[in-house]
């Protein structure tokens, strides 16, 4: 489940939730387009909790899967390795 999912399935427009948590439309949009990741106060984030009808886990993860999103979409962005790869990648080059 991703930011816009999370925001849909507590059938709210990106309006609503801008409104009711005093930031701009555009904060949601970029947080629903993986652009930028939920950042906010304490009183905030519990209002998004409370808004989102969602545990602090699902919020976490849904921004990640938000986040995961852009980067996969973004044509020519280069791939990421895992850190094992990585190795195996520095490895070969250094014995070359």
């Amino acid at each position: 489940m991703d930011m816009q999912v999370l925001r849909e399935r507590a059938g709210l427009s990106r309006a609503e939730v801008a409104f009711r948590l005093a930031i701009s439309e555009t904060s949601v949009r970029n947080w629903e387009a993986g652009r930028t990741e939920p950042t906010m106060t304490p009183k905030k984030y519990v209002e998004a909790l409370r808004l989102f009808k969602c545990t602090p886990q699902e919020l976490a993860d849904a921004s990640e899967k938000s986040i995961n999103q852009r980067h996969k979409r973004k044509p020519g962005r280069p791939r990421r390795f895992p850190d094992n790869q990585v190795a195996q990648v520095t490895e070969i080059l250094v014995n070359s």
